[in-house]
């Protein structure tokens, strides 16, 4: 369950440019890269859906990412997910087990969600369409969709919903072979706003009662 939520915070993270589309899909993709490339900081908060049409399983989680540069501070309680990046280490940190795990990931690592990722997840292998525009929240999104030329990856497809005048990401949709769909949707999102130092450092005063390694 975990692997499913960290695979699209990275995609959300990762707005993509691809070597084979539309050139209308891609333009409104490389607008969105261009948008969040040009903040200096920016706060999202969301919601995240996860759908089993075979299973009969569905569950809800809400989270929240402060990103500044290259660092961030990730939180979804329900998952027990909380993960800060300083730019140099990244703390996990599970409030479960009481346990926080250091490392100090490469900069293109699967473990971190940062902007400076992005072009770098989906540069090649998918195709580009656009997906017609429906309401979200009461607002007008235009949707693209991503399908992947190889289907081993086990994705059918990923749907980008799009603010056309904000260049934001409103909506992601990811549609797995198992019939799993993950909807993240962001409910909230704040731009080039002051993101104390805190919230990007980790205090291990805060944690006395943690077990805490460093790999």
């Amino acid at each position: 369950m975990k692997k499913i939520f960290y695979t699209l915070i990275i995609t959300l993270l990762t707005i993509p440019a691809f070597a084979q589309s539309s050139q209308e899909a891609r333009t409104l993709l490389d607008n969105v890269s261009k948008a969040y490339h040009n903040k200096s900081s920016f706060y999202l908060k969301f919601n995240t859906v996860l759908n089993n049409s075979a299973t009969g399983t569905k569950d809800s989680y809400d989270g929240e990412i402060y990103v500044k540069d290259d660092k961030y501070n990730l939180a979804v309680p329900k998952m027990d997910i909380r993960q800060i990046y300083d730019g140099f280490k990244l703390y996990t940190i599970s409030s479960e087990t009481k346990e926080i795990t250091i490392t100090k990931p490469d900069a293109d690592s699967d473990e971190l969600f940062t902007p400076t990722r992005v072009l770098d997840m989906y540069k090649s292998g998918y195709n580009l369409s656009m997906d017609g525009v429906r309401k979200v929240n009461a607002k007008n999104v235009t949707f693209v969709k991503l399908t992947p030329n190889n289907a081993s990856k086990g994705l059918k497809h990923v749907l980008v919903g799009i603010d056309r005048n904000s260049h934001e990401m409103v909506q992601l949709i990811e549609v797995n072979n198992n019939n799993t769909t993950t909807t993240l949707t962001i409910e909230k999102q704040l731009s080039d706003i002051i993101v104390p130092k805190s919230i990007l450092t980790f205090n291990k005063n805060f944690f006395k009662d943690y077990y805490i390694s460093e790999i």
